[in-house]
Parts: C-alpha cells; structure tokens; sequence
C-alpha cells in the first residue's frame, strides 16, 4: 500500500470518528470517554470498509483478464525420472536380488519375461533392508523412475497388487483373481450389494456363478480395509478346478500381492529363501488361510 492510500484511509477515520462524536445524538448519560470510544470504533470501520473497497477494481480488472487470456492444456503427465547418478548397491545385496529374482522366476510369479536383476539394484539400494521378495515386489513398479525403457508390464502379467487399507472394489477383486486364473475360472452373473455402513462397517453381499456353480458371500466389509472372502471362495474353486494352478500370496504393508501358480510352488520357495510364518513375509496358498474379516491384522 502507498502512503498517499494510507494517510487517505487515516484521514477517512478520523473524519468519520469526529462527525460520529460531535454530531450523533447520544444517550444523556453517555459520558464522554464512552462517545470517544464508539466513535473511535465507527473511524475504524470506515477506515477499514473503504481499504476493502478499494481493491475492488482492480480485483475486477484481474478476473476480466483472466477470463480473456487463451485457455492452456491441461497439466503435463510426463512421468518422473531419477536424475543424476544412480544410488549404489553393494555387490553382496546385489548377489540377493539375483538370487531372489531367479527364485520366484522358477515358480512362475513372473509373467511374460523375468526382470533383469540389474533394473532392480538402484530401488532396492534406497531400501534399508534384507532383500526378500516383498523387496523384490514392492519396486517393480518404481523401476521405470530409474530406467525410463523400462516397463513393468512385462513381468506383473501374472501378479496383482490387492491394497489392505484403501477403497475396496470387489468387483475389480474378482477380475484380478479371474485374469490371473488364465481359464481356470468362469465367473459370471456377478451381483455385489452393500449395506449400510455402521462405524465404517458395511454389509456386503455377493452372488455369482463361479465354473458353474452358484456361489453367495455375506461378510462384514470396510470402507478402507481389505477382506478376503471373495480370494478364498475363488482360490477353494480354482483348487477343485484342477487347472494345475493356484492362488498364492504374500503380504507386505501395503497389502497383498497375489500370483497363480504351479502346485508346490509356495512350499519351494519358501524352502529355497528361508522364509517361515514368522518371517517379515512369506508365500501362503490364499485357500489354505481362513478368509478375513474386512480391518483384521493379518
């Protein structure tokens, strides 16, 4: 604000508060500390009032140039890249990614190529842990930030990612599990109904036909926490199909990440990485697992 703005609004103060004092009629017994008082106040009011109007026009003048400047694209999608050099791997956390890699390569979670090992090295060297499969995992889908040529999709053909503590979707649930099945499951006639939510908690009920036979789920689902009736009632079919794949699991944070393979597969790898139950993860056949409830803690 200028100076000349400020003496302006000042003198329409002090204006205002004379005229207020000398000219509106008070009470009799208003004393004169109170007349000072209230007029003071009016002088503010009118001092502050005219600085508001004052931008007025100039806040008009903005919109009107707003509204005749050219509209722009909209905002660029370009993905982020890492740049400058890429962080370092030790050569012996290099060695467990490889072998890491070639396990579950063996048993099929990757689908149609295996990754290269070495397109893993810079995200698994930004994660200060042991290198296991959820390490593995958890960075397939961040290796294009370091390796632009890189694309994911040709090793997750056989994989889905099933988030534990986001909006759930059942429908897209079941089409995960159906695509990964790779024919060993014909879901159809699909009708998914909700209830109301009570303390977050909702209702949820699912018909469907599942290779010919009709199937009904009624569990208490969540706003934001996965449930697993609909992967056990789909792994138990997938199983009973004999199509020499099944459902199997490991979880992360994150949630579940869910693959279709050969019969031993789970038993094997686990054997081969020295993964056990109380392991920060571990593969599991889903229709070996009781199904959860939507917000318990696996």
């Amino acid at each position: 604000m200028l100076p000349k703005q400020r003496m302006f609004f000042l003198a329409t103060g002090i204006v205002t508060a004379l005229c207020f004092f000398f000219f509106v009629p008070f009470s009799a017994d208003t004393g004169t500390g109170a007349k000072l008082f209230f007029s003071a106040i009016m002088g503010a009011f009118a001092a502050y009032g005219l600085w508001s109007l004052w931008g007025i026009p100039a806040l008009v003048a903005d919109l009107w140039n707003l509204a005749r400047r050219p509209k722009r694209g909209p905002p660029s999608s370009a993905p982020i890249h890492h740049k400058g050099p890429l962080p370092e791997l030790s050569p012996s956390r290099q060695a467990d990614v490889r072998r890491v890699v070639r396990v579950m390569a063996e048993h099929g979670v990757f689908a149609p190529e295996t990754p290269d090992p070495a397109l893993l090295y810079a995200g698994v060297a930004d994660m200060d842990e042991s290198v296991k499969p959820d390490t593995i995992l958890s960075i397939l889908e961040e290796v294009s930030y370091y390796h632009p040529d890189a694309d994911p999709a040709a090793w997750t053909a056989n994989l889905a990612m099933h988030d534990s503590k986001a909006e759930q979707d059942e429908a897209a649930q079941i089409a995960d599990l159906v695509r990964l099945a790779g024919g060993g499951l014909a879901v159809s006639d699909i009708r998914i109904e909700h209830g109301a939510e009570v303390a977050r908690r909702i209702p949820v009920t699912i018909a469907m036909t599942v290779n010919g036979e009709a199937v009904t789920l009624a569990y208490a689902g969540n706003v934001k926490y996965l449930s697993t009736h609909i992967h056990h009632a789909l792994a138990t079919r997938l199983d009973a199909a004999n199509s020499g794949r099944r459902f199997a699991w490991l979880w992360t944070d994150q949630g579940a990440w869910i693959s279709a393979l050969p019969a031993g597969s789970v038993e094997a790898m686990n054997a081969a990485l020295k993964l056990k139950p109380q392991s920060r993860c571990c593969w599991e056949w889903v229709s070996d697992a009781a199904p959860m409830a939507a917000g318990e803690t696996i």
